[in-house]
């Protein structure tokens, strides 16, 4: 994050927990003035909020908005469509004002929304700047993006009634100085973490065609592949590199998923055990191991062979530390 140590803290809030009243756990007590600790908790109050309007919804199921349609808004794109572009959050209709930012890349960290401030439409369907409860030339709010929420693009009118730059100048402190592959692949990773697999692959592919041997390319590319439906080119890129590193873990997961889905069952489930074989006792290894038996019974099931299916998913419940995904699915009632 490139920014001073105050910015750099009010960045980061909308992902840490915050209890008024709690100094010691109080990241804003670190700060120096009362003005800086006031804004701070301003920014904690506001950037959950933030956050869930950024990361929330479906297109299709946001509700109309007859104001901002008629001033050019539409609810029609996923964040993952908006790097370097002015967006509007969704807008519920209650509320008065809008929730604006622009949609980047950081290298480092992947999809953020800068948090910009609030607009207003008017009856004549202009833009108009509304209070902004963060200083805007004091303090900055940057929300990581892990969730592909739904968002509307400002129009053209927008950004000039505004007074916005197409690409705001401090953009350039993000570009990117990887050479082109691994540009490519790292631009793949963030669109597979934010859940665009689609176009991972229009970063992804070009990058394994010229270097299949970069780190990382293989393992992207065959997550996007199974992620949009296609195992058979998830086993294409994947089955050689796994071969030569039959450690990889990450990769021998995307084989079997895509073995599974290609209903190759006898594949798969040599492919889960080499898997379940890579883990290790630790709680995140055993939380795995207890993900690819579940997988693991589900392909004897398939194959109808029920004794396997039922040892299998024994081993699930047996493996599971109390509070993983699949402790949780067994003891539903401890929730």
């Amino acid at each position: 994050m490139r920014a001073n140590a105050a910015v750099a803290l009010l960045a980061v809030l909308g992902c840490l927990p915050f209890a008024e009243g709690q100094a010691k756990d109080d990241p804003c007590s670190k700060l120096k003035t009362d003005r800086e600790v006031q804004d701070c908790h301003t920014v904690s109050q506001i950037a959950p909020e933030i956050r869930s309007a950024a990361q929330n919804g479906t297109i299709g199921t946001v509700a109309s908005d007859q104001r901002g349609t008629a001033a050019g808004l539409s609810y029609n794109v996923h964040m993952s469509d908006c790097e370097n572009r002015w967006v509007a959050l969704y807008h519920g209709p209650e509320d008065r004002d809008y929730t604006y930012g622009f949609v980047y890349i950081d290298p480092e960290a992947g999809f953020t929304l800068h948090y910009f401030g609030h607009f207003i439409i008017d009856s004549d369907h202009k833009y108009h700047e509304a209070p902004n409860p963060i200083p805007p030339d004091k303090l900055s709010l940057k929300i990581r993006l892990e969730q592909n929420g739904v968002a509307a693009l400002l129009p053209s009118s927008a950004i000039t009634q505004l007074g916005l730059a197409e690409k705001p100048d401090w953009l350039k402190s993000y570009e990117d100085k990887a050479d082109p592959v691994t540009h490519e692949i790292s631009w793949g990773f963030f669109y597979n973490a934010i859940g665009d697999s689609r176009r991972a692959i229009d970063y992804l592919e070009p990058a394994y065609s010229e270097s299949p041997d970069a780190p990382r390319v293989d393992f992207e590319l065959a997550y996007a592949y199974n992620a949009v439906g296609r195992p058979a080119d998830a086993i294409r890129v994947s089955k050689s590199e796994f071969a030569r590193n039959p450690k990889n873990e990450l990769l021998c997961r995307e084989m079997a998923f895509a073995y599974l889905h290609l209903k190759s069952y006898k594949e798969a489930t040599e492919q889960y055990q080499s898997c379940i074989a890579l883990c290790d006792d630790s709680d995140k290894a055993r939380a795995e191991k207890s993900e690819l038996a579940m997988n693991l019974s589900s392909t004897y099931e398939r194959m109808g062979d029920t004794q396997s299916r039922d040892a299998w998913i024994k081993n699930a419940r047996d493996w599971a530390p109390k509070g993983s995904p699949v402790y949780k699915y067994f003891h539903p009632d401890e929730q």
